[in-house]
């Protein structure tokens, strides 16, 4: 258990110590009958400061020593931490689990990602119904349906459904022992027939081995196909992959917001966020009174991805400045599996769109890109309402 606790108990005795050796080596020959029994008032508060502290120390230990000690999985774990599903998403999760274990047509949207800690290394994975799967954010693999028919099995015959969202951790953690912050070892997540699962383990508490086993097994089965899986040596590079197809749209990200904040004089600024998952594009306006409105979606054919990808790439987004010049506040990132792009434009003191030449160009024809398509989800997207999502 906490060391500091014991060591800051050390210091107030130390510090009791040092009072009453103090007290008796004064040069004074004679000690009035006041400042004895005041030196005898403060020396037993410190003892007593010390004491509370050893105290503390020695029930945190018990408490730590009780923890640390290997459990049996019971039952009384699962009732004491809450599932994320209620009995009837967790029903209907199940039958689709299911049903997606037995027959490859019904995966559409489907979507697992799993992680874990083995030793030192760490691993993940993340896994569509298409088959394509990413390792470790930096290669495309592909799996065929008789082995997401296995992963989804292994889900199934441990009734993923039911487990508890969560194994280990603490209510509180131990504010003396910052080396032992809570952490994330594992975590698993399905999403499916529109119900998401998740369930993860904290390094401290009680821990599920059974679980880290599930997840262990499904990487197991990713690692060996992952080996030889396509990457990209950068951002320009993916981007390029991506509109040849030679990467999925799964492994492309892009983020554009536009911002009235810090507009340069007699601008009109139209606040948006505009962001492209893979094939799906998606517009919000905001509204400095409102807010943000409902989400404005439209599905990008595989050509019109293509398209805007390469129109990125050859902007070679991954030299531009993290201050570039823009007419008001601008955030761009974009990301193609590892790798990823992100700045902040706007309006700075003794910089304007003739500073940073070529660079400056290429960037404004990247927002005018960005601006066309955020218009184009407005005008042909299908407004997604609070009670759809």
């Amino acid at each position: 258990m906490p060391q500091g606790c014991y060591r800051v108990s050390g210091y107030w005795l130390w510090a009791v110590a040092c009072y009453i050796r103090a007290s008796m080596t004064d040069s004074k020959p004679v000690f009035p009958i006041q400042r004895v029994a005041r030196d005898l008032r403060q020396a037993t508060t410190l003892a007593s400061i010390a004491v509370v502290f050893l105290v503390a120390c020695d029930e945190s230990s018990k408490r730590s020593g009780e923890s640390s000690v290997p459990i049996q999985e019971t039952g009384s774990l699962q009732e004491t931490v809450a599932g994320a599903l209620d009995s009837d998403s967790q029903l209907r999760f199940r039958a689709a689990l299911e049903g997606a274990a037995a027959d490859p047509g019904k995966r559409t949207g489907l979507e697992l990602s799993a992680s874990c800690r083995r030793g030192s290394k760490w691993r993940s994975a993340r896994i569509f119904g298409s088959g394509v799967a990413i390792w470790g954010g930096e290669r495309q693999f592909q799996l065929t349906e008789d082995e997401i028919s296995d992963l989804l099995q292994q889900l199934v015959k441990a009734d993923f459904p039911s487990l508890p969202d969560r194994y280990g951790g603490q209510p509180e953690p131990d504010r003396m022992q910052s080396n032992n912050a809570r952490t994330m070892v594992c975590s698993l997540s399905v999403s499916l027939a529109g119900v998401e699962k998740e369930v993860f383990q904290i390094n401290r508490g009680e821990q599920s081995e059974s679980f880290a086993r599930l997840v262990n097994r499904l990487l197991d089965s990713c690692e060996e196909p992952a080996a030889t899986g396509v990457g990209a040596a950068n951002l320009e590079e993916g981007l390029e992959k991506v509109a040849s197809g030679e990467l999925d749209p799964v492994t492309f990200e892009l983020h554009f917001q536009v911002m009235a904040d810090g507009k340069a004089p007699g601008e009109s600024v139209t606040e948006f966020v505009l962001g492209v998952e893979g094939q799906r594009a998606t517009v919000r306006l905001r509204d400095p009174v409102d807010g943000y409105s409902e989400p404005s979606q439209l599905e990008l054919t595989g050509n019109e991805l293509s398209e805007l990808a390469w129109k990125l790439a050859g902007t070679a987004p991954s030299r531009f400045l993290k201050n570039l010049w823009a007419p008001s506040y601008t955030d761009l990132s974009v990301r193609v599996l590892n790798h990823k792009m992100s700045l902040v434009a706007r309006p700075y003191s003794g910089v304007d769109e003739e500073t940073y030449g070529e660079l400056q160009q290429d960037f404004d024809a990247t927002i005018e890109l960005l601006d066309a398509l955020h218009e184009r989800v407005l005008h042909e997207g299908a407004i997604e309402t609070t009670g759809d999502r």
